[in-house]
């Protein structure tokens, strides 16, 4: 058995390796990645390329002129100040060519807010630079008001708390990163739901296709049904792990040399200031050295072994259940009424992932859908950054394992009988009746 099994996983392998569709997928999909999330940091960076510069014209109705030239200008916005009586703003709008007109009530009166005419609707980014402004000088007068002394004022908006986290294990204490464990928790996670998706599907279609072309009626006549499934399984899981190891290395390889061609092409005087500044505040108040710290004990070795797992696991819990769903129907049409029942379990862990999982990950509710397979590749590799007790990997992995065991015996009992038929339409009455079919 375990001959034909190596077999068909071999043919499976190599077939797909050799194929020029996987060739291109494996080594253009790290390099446009890097392209796309190298293109969001730069637009990120230099949002405002192309931009006019706005001029924006400040209408003051205070008599004590407090709010006269608050609003500073800068190399996106220009801030010029008058006058407009209550009732004209819709004409001076209208005749005159300022980007928008922001009129600003008495300082006195408490009860009205700031207000923004313009002829375009107002974009967020000119809406937040005007109200950081304005809220900030607000504050400064309220702390002045109470007699705080100018420096003072200056000390409290730009002091900032930081909390340092740290795990105490059997070994000692460790320094510790909400934000770090949180990342790389929630990156494995969807890694796992992709692949899973991903590779699943291929069987899906293998089988389809091997199907409808009746090439799977030769092969069983020298291999039987459940070797056949299992043999394809493992192999398109192999061709997974393979692509993955190249997307790795490349994905490292192409994303530090597009960092540096990003960074070295930067020569925006405020971006290079900003990068510089928040540099210089981070490592001012010891959160990039605490950060890098953190990353540097974090045991990568361990995640990324469980991650091999947990891949492998659940690929297989799925992957079962995908080739039984292709072995039911004669074409890919027909397996959207089956899909559902097996996706929502995924994409219901990864929306849990996000939410729940992420804010109390050694909760309850974290706790038992990482031991139940149809939830813990993705949970579980999100719980893994935040060391969970021994115990509940063990459990996790033992119950994984068993659902495996259980799913592919599942869906070898539809497999064998699903492979060979056509012109059926499939039903779930008709997939329990195959389910407990002795012939």
């Amino acid at each position: 058995m375990f001959q034909k099994i190596y077999l068909v996983t071999k043919r499976e392998y190599v077939s797909r390796v050799k194929k020029k569709s996987f060739l291109w997928i494996t080594f253009l999909t790290p390099l446009l990645i890097s392209l796309f999330y190298g293109a969001i940091f730069y637009f990120t960076l230099n949002k405002d390329i192309g931009a006019e510069k706005k001029e924006i014209f400040v209408s003051v109705n205070d008599t004590q002129y407090h709010y006269t030239d608050k609003l500073k200008s800068s190399d996106k916005f220009q801030f010029v100040h008058g006058h407009v009586d209550a009732g004209d703003e819709i004409n001076f709008v209208n005749s005159e060519p300022y980007t928008g007109l922001l009129v600003i009530p008495s300082k006195d009166d408490t009860t009205q807010k700031a207000t923004y005419y313009s002829k375009d609707q107002a974009d967020l980014g000119t809406i937040l630079y005007i109200e950081n402004q304005l809220t900030e000088d607000h504050r400064k007068s309220l702390l002045q008001s109470y007699g705080v002394p100018q420096q003072a004022v200056d000390k409290i908006n730009t002091d900032k708390v930081k909390i340092n986290t740290i795990r105490v294990t059997d070994k000692g204490q460790e320094k510790s990163s909400a934000e770090l464990t949180t990342t790389i928790g929630f990156i494995g996670a969807f890694m796992i739901y992709l692949f899973i998706f991903m590779f699943g599907v291929q069987i899906m279609r293998g089988v389809i296709e091997e199907k409808s072309n009746r090439i799977v009626e030769v092969i069983v006549s020298s291999v039987r049904p459940f070797e056949l499934m299992i043999g394809k399984i493992i192999g398109i899981a192999l061709v997974g792990l393979t692509q993955f190891f190249i997307w790795t290395v490349l994905l490292a390889f192409f994303g530090s040399n597009i960092s540096g061609f990003l960074l070295s092409i930067f020569n925006d005087n405020s971006t290079q200031e900003i990068i510089q500044q928040g540099t210089k505040t981070a490592a001012t108040n010891g959160e990039l050295s605490g950060f890098m710290q953190a990353l540097s004990e974090f045991n990568f070795y361990y995640f990324i072994s469980m991650f091999v797992f947990y891949f492998i696991g659940g690929y297989l819990f799925y992957g079962s259940l995908f080739a039984a769903i292709g072995s039911a129907v004669d074409n890919e049409t027909d397996t959207q009424q089956f899909m559902l029942p097996i996706t929502m379990p995924l994409i219901f862990a990864l929306v849990l992932a996000q939410s729940a999982i992420i804010n109390n990950p050694n909760g309850a509710m974290a706790v038992w859908l990482s031991v139940i397979p149809f939830f813990s590749p993705v949970v579980m590799m999100l719980r893994l950054p935040f060391d969970p007790p021994q115990w509940q990997v063990i459990l996790s992995v033992v119950s994984l394992i068993i659902g495996f065991i259980f799913s592919t015996w599942f869906a070898s009992r539809i497999y064998r009988i699903g492979i060979l038929m056509h012109g059926t339409k499939p039903s779930y009455k008709l997939l329990i009746k195959w389910l407990f079919s002795k012939d």
